[in-house]
């Protein structure tokens, strides 16, 4: 960086000119050295670059590449709608390269979900090509996009080299256990309409699956993931909405005209607590709010605790949504649509995020956006210490639409899906 400082004539006094400035020799050996400091300093911040955001825009996907998005082995996967031929676009989550494209049968709108099972990744997408069969599972290879093996069902987890699929067809519905580096079925059962299928996780992967009795008659059994089934056990009578949470088995129903929680505890589906929170509504709906079971009835939520189901707290809340291991998200009776982090075991307000909209989560950190004219803010709150929002990066106007992966961020823009890397 050059600096030009008029620092007058070279020359002594007895040289000056009349009207010139008249600077001792002090005084220009003075402003000398000012000058070559000033020049150092600023040619010191000339040279340092500004320190760069956490979050970057590593590429855009331009249409008939559509939302939504799924991750799985460091890729992004879309579809491309072209009008022709349906692919499944894979993209590198840190460089935005196009990594391989492959061909997809029917008319797949969009992505469902993808997981990666040693070198092979299951992607599951929607198929309206056909109205009984809308599920499309295909087993790639995670290098190449090669396809191994494709199946029209969706999938329910995986244990080892065991993927249990689930289908829809005409004549019936089925559920079974196909092994995945071959897709060669191993176990195959029907499932009539009067029965449902939900996944048992233990320790983030498939122990079975609860096969839930829909027809009246309440009941429930474990079927193992080498197919077995195991023994039926009832549910109270009157039970309304019945969910797999965890470890549990939760079933809300009503007896003595009144609303009340009952748990079954797996694998051995036995009685673990059965409790009677005082519900305003009739109509109540369980999840998952790790480590405690939210149970919620118009706008007001009540938090189990899993071993006994005593109330840990409850509020009146505008929604809510679990984040994570100890962090739900939810709003406020008194502010509607302003989002508050609480701490799920007790209730405490952690953090408001007024004005921002969550992103999506990896379960230690939550990414917020926060859209104004043609700019978008992202925002990063650390879930184990959520003092506060810090700023990560700028980017275009969004749609109130992302999707988060490990260090990869997706939006949904005007003209496309911008794809962002965010590091820690």
């Amino acid at each position: 960086m050059t600096v030009l400082i008029d620092l007058g004539d070279p020359r002594g006094d007895d040289e000056e000119p009349d009207g010139g400035p008249r600077l001792s020799r002090t005084g220009r050996r003075v402003v000398a050295l000012l000058a070559v400091a000033l020049t150092g300093l600023l040619a010191c911040a000339g040279s340092t670059p500004a320190a760069a955001l956490p979050l970057r825009r590593i590429t855009e996907l331009a249409p008939p590449v559509a939302a939504p998005v799924v991750f799985a082995g460091g890729l992004v996967l879309a579809v491309d709608r072209a009008v022709t031929a349906r692919e499944l676009v894979a993209v590198g989550d840190a460089d935005g390269a196009v990594r391989w494209r492959a061909p997809l049968d029917g008319r797949s709108p969009e992505v469902h979900e993808a997981r990666q099972v040693d070198g092979l990744l299951l992607v599951t997408v929607l198929d309206t090509a056909a109205a009984d069969e809308p599920w499309s599972t295909y087993a790639l290879d995670a290098a190449t996009g090669r396809r191994r093996w494709h199946e029209r069902a969706y999938v329910m987890g995986v244990a080892d080299r065991t993927v249990v699929l689930a289908g829809m067809s005409a004549p019936v519905d089925w559920y079974g256990g196909w092994d995945v580096p071959t897709g060669r079925p191993l176990w195959r059962h029907t499932l009539d309409t009067s029965y449902r299928l939900a996944p048992y996780l233990a320790d983030g992967r498939l122990a079975g699956l609860v096969l839930i009795e829909d027809d009246g008659r309440d009941r429930v059994r474990l079927v193992g993931v080498d197919g077995v089934p195991g023994a039926v056990h009832e549910l109270p009578a009157r039970t309304s909405a019945v969910q797999v949470v965890g470890g549990l088995v939760v079933a809300a129903y009503e007896r003595d005209g009144r609303r009340r929680v009952a748990a079954l505890r797996l694998p051995a589906l036995e009685t673990a607590w059965d409790v009677a929170p005082a519900f305003d509504s009739r109509h109540v709906y369980l999840t998952e709010c790790a480590p405690l079971v939210c149970a919620s009835a118009a706008d007001e939520v009540w938090l189990l605790d899993p071993a006994d189901g005593t109330v840990r707290w409850q509020g009146r809340v505008d929604g809510f949504a679990p984040l994570g291991p100890g962090r739900v998200l939810t709003g406020t009776d008194e502010r509607p649509q302003a989002g508050v982090l609480r701490d799920t075991t007790t209730g405490e307000l952690l953090l408001r995020l007024d004005g921002w909209t969550s992103a999506g989560t990896d379960g230690r950190r939550l990414v917020l956006t926060r859209t104004k004219g043609n700019r978008t803010w992202f925002g990063v709150v650390d879930l184990a210490h959520p003092a506060r929002i810090r700023l990560v990066g700028v980017g275009g106007i969004t749609l109130d639409r992302c999707w988060l992966g490990g260090a990869a961020l997706v939006c949904q823009s005007l003209v496309g899906l911008d794809v962002y890397r965010l590091a820690d």
